[in-house]
């Protein structure tokens, strides 16, 4: 089983992103060949994204569903499986490397979490400042 590492979040706006994109590669008979596996590879470090279509000789060589062929040939290639629909998925690769996509992402969380913050602090401040001054006044 393939563990998911991008939120769903993101995940859901690749997937929307992506979703027109045409098949660059494609299994066939020869099931899932190295051949095959390393064409994908290399269109995954090409461009990050690849949609994949399988052929019926597929199912009948490797003797597996259509989603356990997507869900093997991603564990393989160690990218992520967008979506299975019919008889196409999409995988995701980050080209800088998953450690580096991933931090990035993390950033990206902490510094919209700081800016939803910081106006809320300085609200309340405000607020405390006008009582000080307010007490001041009537007393």
């Amino acid at each position: 089983m393939v563990t998911k590492r991008l939120p769903g979040k993101i995940r859901r706006a690749l997937r929307a992103r992506y979703y027109d994109i045409e098949p660059r590669a494609w299994i066939g008979k020869r099931g899932l060949e190295e051949s095959v596996i390393k064409e994908i590879k290399t269109q995954l470090a090409r461009t990050g994204v690849l949609k994949v279509e399988i052929r019926k000789g597929a199912l009948i060589a490797t003797k597996m569903t259509r989603k356990e062929i997507a869900e093997k040939v991603a564990e393989l290639t160690d990218s992520e499986l967008l979506e299975v629909r019919g008889k196409r998925f999409i995988l995701f690769k980050p080209r800088e490397g998953w450690e580096r996509y991933l931090k990035r992402l993390q950033m990206k969380e902490q510094s919209k979490k700081r800016v939803k913050e910081e106006p809320v602090r300085k609200i309340k401040l405000d607020i405390l400042e006008f009582r000080k001054k307010f007490k001041r006044g009537r007393g």
